[in-house]
């Protein structure tokens, strides 16, 4: 990928978190590892993260100095949370490659699989799709889905506790 790629980044924000802090020894979760790897593919010229954010106080602080649009998912009654954070990030990432021709490049922040749909239907728009995940907490069938998938934990910068 050449420095010309645009990359619009959109972040499922409690599953990749919350897949760090559970399966590698409940440390904080750092964006600055995956701002590094993208910095090398392209310009990032959309950031977005995607959850309720009454639960990420100090990651609210950490990702608002990274430049990134924090998308409030708020928890409503007899609804699921994780649903209609999934589906808002679908709809966003689907309406910009349709509204911004200029992105060539879409990162997925999640080990979800039900992001896979959006996988296909975006590399059938003729976007490239990497995916980025934390390997313990990824679907088997999300990486190959991508044209490229990052392991969180196998980033440059990433501090793992023995």
């Amino acid at each position: 990928m050449d420095q010309e790629d645009r990359i619009a980044l959109f972040l499922d924000y409690e599953n990749l978190a919350l897949g760090f802090r559970d399966h590698l020894g409940g440390t904080a979760f750092d964006f600055r590892p995956i701002a590094d790897a993208l910095a090398e593919r392209g310009r990032v010229v959309v950031r977005r993260a995607y959850a309720d954010w009454s639960y990420f106080d100090e990651d609210r602080r950490m990702l608002t100095r990274s430049h990134v649009e924090l998308i409030e998912i708020p928890q409503r009654m007899g609804a699921s949370r994780k649903n209609a954070a999934d589906i808002k990030m679908a709809v966003d990432a689907v309406e910009l490659a349709f509204e911004r021709d200029y992105i060539s490049t879409f990162v997925i922040c999640t080990g979800d699989s039900d992001f896979t749909p959006l996988v296909h239907k975006l590399r059938e728009l003729n976007k490239r799709v990497v995916g980025v995940g934390v390997e313990k907490s990824t679907s088997a069938l999300l990486p190959p889905a991508c044209d490229e998938f990052l392991f969180y934990d196998r980033l440059e910068g990433v501090e793992i506790p023995p």
